[in-house]
């Protein structure tokens, strides 16, 4: 029987087990590259306090301030130690800042002029390090910072990347992310390799989703081709350390601090429900100048919902103003531009663009003439919900979701819409289609970096979309299922 940690060791020492023979038995079930990394743990205990101690006594209290503005590309941004962006700066800060000796500085020491942090640590108090700490905190001075996206991940123990920049792979230890990680996440961090295991020394708070890949490849396009020694790619990198940082901030920037929500209709236009009002004189006119607008629908099927007074008389009826085709989704038959009311003296359209709005007068107008008198249109807003109602509509449109009818139209919809998606011009592949874009290695990259977010959205959908639908298309654009393990660069 295995004893408890805190039962006697049974090797007869008087210890308890946790104290004597268990730590032994746990490294013996460890390999080599998490033995190291626990003596590593262990050797860097408590330095990130050593090391702001240090730094405050050498380069002065006001050298943060100096870096924070260096790292967020002068954009007057004050520091702040709870900002997201801290995980990042300080490792950063350390082992790439340097007092700059061309600019003004607030570092008077001029001993400490383009030299980092960490540099200055090793040379004054190295010798009194562990060894592997000291070896670990070279190699952080010589470790750039990229850009990396997640190829598989093995919660609490690490995942392997691949260095978006470059095309390097490696398997990473780190217990932390990858707890929260997903495949196809993009960090901005600096990876560090250490006795043949490679480490996050820094690492974002809030990872870029697979459709940041994109600008990635884009900015990669304008580097060097990819470099064929580690010596090369860790020059290449830190010549375009600058523009990579930026990068990153206008990415999680897009995250942390997202622009207002600009929505529009298929036609491309500024949805702003609109309410376009008339008086008129008879319902039964207003219905024959109009009906034509209920593209497919015949007059019969649209006088069948009618109301009608004692005498007979039209007195109330709806239609759904259509035209044929759409302009985003070719295998959409007709596109709804508004939903007409027509009751006593009153005609009253509700749209959802200001162009509509005045489509829809200029149509009354030209067709009723003056026995249609334009009252005015007005904004629709709509009242706010309180959190009880969210919740409620949120659990009715689960519970919609789930019936298998609605299952089988989403799916229907969805399958339609991706048919015509690979021919689509796509503003984030340079307008180009799928189809075109898949056959140069860049171009595939990024459409598959599109299929992989499609698939993270697809997967969080209140009706989860059905596998076979995503995998068509990647048969379709000549792409294997599931993600691409290997750098299309290389390949």
């Amino acid at each position: 029987m295995k004893p408890g940690r805190n039962d006697p060791c049974p090797c007869g020492s008087g210890r308890k087990y946790k104290h004597c023979c268990l730590a032994a038995a746990t490294q013996a079930s460890e390999s080599p590259q998490e033995i190291t990394w626990r003596r590593l743990r262990r050797a860097t205990e408590g330095f990130p306090k050593t090391m702001a101690r240090f730094v405050e006594e050498l380069y002065g209290l006001d050298a943060i301030d100096e870096a924070w503005e260096e790292f967020t590309l002068w954009e007057e941004v004050e520091f702040d130690s709870a900002s997201p962006h801290v995980p990042l700066f300080l490792p950063w800060f350390y082992h790439c800042w340097a007092p700059d000796p061309l600019e003004e500085t607030c570092v008077e020491d001029t001993s400490l002029h383009g030299r980092a942090p960490t540099s200055v640590f090793l040379e004054q108090r190295g010798a009194r390090l562990d060894p592997l700490h000291r070896r670990y905190l070279q190699a952080c001075l010589e470790a750039p910072f990229s850009f990396h996206e997640i190829l598989r991940c093995d919660p609490g123990h690490g995942f392997r990347a691949r260095d978006l920049i470059i095309g390097t792979e490696c398997e990473v230890l780190e217990r932390s992310a990858s707890q929260s990680l997903e495949i196809g996440d993009i960090l901005f961090a600096q990876i560090v390799s250490i006795e043949g295991i490679f480490l996050v020394e820094a690492c974002p708070m809030v990872p870029l989703p697979p459709m940041d890949k994109i600008e990635i490849i884009d900015l990669r396009k304008r580097t060097a081709p990819a470099p064929t020694t580690e010596l090369f790619a860790q020059e290449l990198l830190r010549g375009w350390e600058i523009e990579l940082r930026e990068l990153y901030h206008e990415l999680v920037t897009e995250i942390l601090e997202p622009p207002p929500v600009e929505i529009h209709n298929t036609d491309g236009e500024f949805v702003v429900p609109q309410r376009v009002t008339f008086d008129i004189d008879s319902p039964q006119a207003a219905f024959d100048a109009l009906k034509h607008l209920a593209l497919g629908e015949s007059e019969d099927e649209l006088l069948a919902t009618a109301e009608r007074r004692a005498d007979g008389e039209l007195a109330r009826i709806e239609l759904a103003w259509k035209k044929a085709g759409n302009r985003v989704h070719a295998s959409w038959d007709n596109t709804i531009l508004g939903h007409v009311e027509i009751a006593g003296e009153r005609l009253v359209v509700d749209v959802n663009s200001n162009e509509r709005a005045e489509a829809f007068r200029k149509i009354v107008e030209d067709a009723l003439g003056g026995s249609a008198r334009y009252r005015g249109s007005e904004n629709v807003t709509t009242t706010e919900s309180t959190d009880e109602e969210d919740a409620a509509e949120d659990e009715e449109q689960a519970r919609l979701a789930e019936l298998p009818e609605v299952r089988e139209n989403i799916n229907a919809m969805l399958a339609a819409h991706y048919e015509g998606w690979v021919t689509q011009e796509i503003p984030a592949l340079g307008n180009r289609r799928p189809l075109d874009a898949v056959k140069d290695p860049d171009g595939r990259e990024k459409v598959e970096a599109l299929l992989s977010q499609m698939e993270r959205d697809a997967r969080r959908m209140h009706a989860s979309v059905d596998d076979g639908i995503l995998n068509r298309l990647r048969e379709h654009l000549g792409l294997s299922e599931g993600r691409n393990q290997a750098d299309p660069r290389r390949t």
